[in-house]
């Protein structure tokens, strides 16, 4: 996995838009956190990734955190709460089109198309 932070941001985002409500979803969440683990580059924002994970598709999220080991470390990272516009921010998402971008794909609001 690359070690920048907006690509890392980036990665997951596609992972949330691949998203499909299969068994399979647990594996590719579960992936994508334990090679965002072995980065040593920077800080990856985890706790972030995990409360939009949690927003936006809790049922995949509460799975996860069910197949985790109790007390591991990422346990206690899916343990953290945070408020949903705080880690957006945090992540650097601060505008309706930087949101719809990251979980779409695209913009589609009427405030990008009058622009």
């Amino acid at each position: 996995m690359k070690t920048d932070r907006q690509v890392l941001v980036d990665e997951f985002f596609a992972m949330i838009r691949k998203l499909n409500r299969t068994g399979s979803d647990i594996m590719y969440v579960r992936d994508f956190f334990w090679k965002s683990s072995e980065i040593r580059g920077f800080i990856p924002p985890t706790v972030e990734l995990m409360t939009v994970l949690k927003a936006y598709s809790p049922v995949v999220f509460h799975e996860f955190r069910k197949s985790l080991v109790p007390q591991s470390s990422m346990h206690i990272l899916a343990s953290v709460h945070m408020e949903t516009g705080e880690a957006l921010i945090n992540l650097g998402i601060t505008s309706v089109e930087q949101l719809e971008l990251a979980v779409k794909g695209r913009v589609t609001s009427q405030s990008a198309v009058a622009q």
